[in-house]
């Protein structure tokens, strides 16, 4: 077990010695299936709620709650133990983002919310099935290669965050042209393989007996990339319209 090939599995192991009831698969799932319900409820909640909250709070609401997920988020990588309750909240707050940007990427083009859910589960559900039946080979390469690719995906939008400052920004990260949806594609691409990498990690701590604990935050990892592949799914499909 290459423990140094992940951040979260380092520090939780650091911080949290076993116990007599170890990891399972289905405990780990269950988990994953109530972070997943939690997002969704507030998503639903969110967007209902939405035409009562008034146009001139959604977009600070939005900011914030995209903010709280990520220092939630960091609590957890930092601090694993707190998983077990950080983790629902994580889901709660991401749901009230998921549930603002996609009404208005609804208001925009009806019916594209319904498509990313469906393609983001189908998505899914072919990499599961991919990395359980070994069609692809989780090697540390691969490990490596997507993990690279992931940072280089997060230092393209800081970059792009950073450019929309001044007025600018990256040609290729916005718009509807051949190369910006090529781009975007990629994105998606490299969105699906991150679950292939929270699949084996699952398994690979499930065969090792980690602590139980350990459910929670694989959960969560598992949650936050299915929210990630969700959102650069909508993009892409909005990015499609654009061109018709």
């Amino acid at each position: 077990m290459r423990l140094k090939s992940n951040p979260v599995l380092r520090k939780s192991m650091e911080t949290t010695a076993y116990s007599a009831t170890p990891m399972t698969k289905a405990g780990t799932w269950s988990k994953v299936f109530t972070l997943l319900l939690l997002v969704t409820a507030a998503a639903g909640t969110t967007w209902m709620l939405v035409p009562t909250i008034g146009e001139a709070l959604l977009f600070p609401l939005m900011i914030g709650s995209l903010i709280l997920g990520l220092v939630l988020a960091l609590v957890i990588t930092f601090k694993p133990r707190t998983a077990p309750v950080v983790a629902p909240l994580y889901g709660i707050v991401e749901g009230v983002f998921v549930g603002l940007i996609s009404y208005f990427f609804e208001a925009m083009l009806p019916g594209i919310v319904g498509r990313a859910v469906l393609t983001t589960f189908i998505v899914a559900f072919a990499m599961w099935f991919v990395y359980s039946t070994g069609l692809v080979k989780v090697t540390q390469k691969f490990r490596a290669g997507v993990t690279a690719a992931i940072f280089t995906v997060m230092l393209l939008y800081l970059v792009q965050i950073g450019m929309s400052f001044f007025g600018s920004g990256l040609p290729f990260m916005t718009g509807s042209s051949p190369l910006a949806i090529g781009v975007q594609f990629v994105i998606v691409i490299i969105a699906s393989l991150a679950l292939v990498l929270d699949f084996d990690y699952i398994a690979r701590q499930v065969e090792s007996r980690a602590p139980k604990k350990l459910e929670w935050v694989a959960a969560f990892g598992l949650i936050v990339t299915l929210i990630w592949l969700y959102i650069e799914i909508l993009d892409l499909l909005y990015r499609l319209a654009m061109r018709d």
